[in-house]
């Protein structure tokens, strides 16, 4: 698997014993500076992001029907999983403290399943909003986006876990 990573991200750091790529450096350097953060600012920053999400679930679309239902539709489906997979990455980068030594946080299965868990329940919650907001509806499959992005980012950060076994 690192090895099909390698390839397609091309090889030029060294991190763990094992190279990354471009954007493989960008997310470490995403990752230590988040896991630096002192914890009171951290949840603030969650907090914040969650106010985004919040923000931009209370828009309203106000076009033609033809324009609205193809282009918000495109555009606000496009934004759920990364909305959320930075969501997941903003908690999980206070959970990954639990345990955490020095360098690179490992992610334990207990720490991936109470951020899946706490993006799930901003998902509904979300959801749930969007269904009172007039010009708004919800759905299901929009919870499933949001989760599909939450597995994305904790998948990239045991995938980035020098520990890992091959």
């Amino acid at each position: 698997m690192r090895e099909a990573l390698r390839r397609v991200r091309g090889a030029e750091t060294m991190v763990g014993g094992e190279e990354h790529g471009a954007w493989g450096r960008a997310f470490l350097a995403v990752g230590r500076f988040l896991v630096g953060l002192p914890i009171p600012l951290a949840v603030l920053v969650v907090l914040a992001w969650m106010g985004l999400i919040w923000s931009l679930s209370s828009q309203t679309f106000e076009a033609p029907p033809e324009v609205a239902s193809a282009l918000w539709s495109f555009c606000a489906n496009l934004a759920h999983a990364p909305l959320f997979g930075i969501l997941a990455l903003l908690f999980a980068s206070i959970v990954l403290r639990v345990g955490m030594g020095d360098g690179w946080p490992r992610l334990r299965a207990w720490q991936a399943g109470v951020t899946v868990a706490f993006v799930l329940a901003w998902a509904l919650l979300d959801e749930w909003h969007q269904s009172m907001t007039p010009g708004r509806d919800s759905s299901l499959l929009d919870v499933v986006t949001d989760l599909v992005g939450a597995i994305c980012v904790l998948a990239v950060i045991a995938i980035l876990d020098p520990a890992r076994p091959d």
